[in-house]
């Protein structure tokens, strides 16, 4: 058995193997659910079950919670009573991003051999509020959001090769892809 940072290399290259396979396989149903909290802004945002192709799976410690809203500042700016600090959903999808960066970079720099003993990364973007607050048509609502850069540092034994894949795992991250590409996205909304 070669285990490298934790993954067990062969049970991870027979999962791979597995959706090489069969296309119908290892998906991952996932959804989150977001509550008003009665004030402008504030939502209570809940993760938790998920079905792994179409086994549900739901048990208490995945009973995600997450408090959004806005950063203390912004709520003063906005005129909120009791301002406080929450997290803004834009610096949640960084974070996302961010982590989703780590989880591709580890997992198959694991794989593939090479030392990852430290990754940091920084995510960062500007983000204009005139569109959220009706000062631009919603059809130029991609203009609020910068640019999103990122910076990945890794620490180990790493050569020039080693750091050209790292650029390419990177791409490999679903949340990187979720927010740089077109993704269609529905919605509806009715009355309860």
């Amino acid at each position: 058995m070669t285990t490298r940072h934790n993954i067990d290399v062969e049970t991870l290259e027979k999962f791979r193997d597995s959706l090489d396979q069969d296309p119908n396989v290892g998906k991952l149903h996932m959804e989150a659910n977001a509550i008003y909290q009665g004030q402008a802004g504030r939502s209570m945002v809940h993760v938790g079950p998920f079905a792994l192709d179409d086994t549900p799976i739901d048990r208490p410690a995945r009973k995600y919670a997450f408090p959004f809203g806005n950063q203390r500042e912004v709520e003063d700016l906005l005129g909120m009573e009791g301002s406080t600090d929450r997290i803004e959903p834009v610096e949640m999808v960084l974070a996302s991003i961010a982590a989703c960066l780590v989880n591709s970079i580890s997992v198959n720099a694991a794989r593939l051999g090479i030392d990852t003993s430290g990754i940091k990364i920084n995510v960062r973007t500007t983000l204009d509020p005139r569109g959220l607050l009706g000062l631009a048509p919603a059809d130029d609502s991609d203009e609020s959001i910068g640019e999103i850069e990122y910076d990945v540092k890794v620490d180990g034994d790493i050569s020039d090769d080693d750091l050209e894949m790292v650029r390419k795992l990177c791409l490999y991250s679903p949340v990187y892809g979720m927010v740089s590409k077109s993704i269609k996205v529905r919605g509806e909304v009715t009355r309860v």
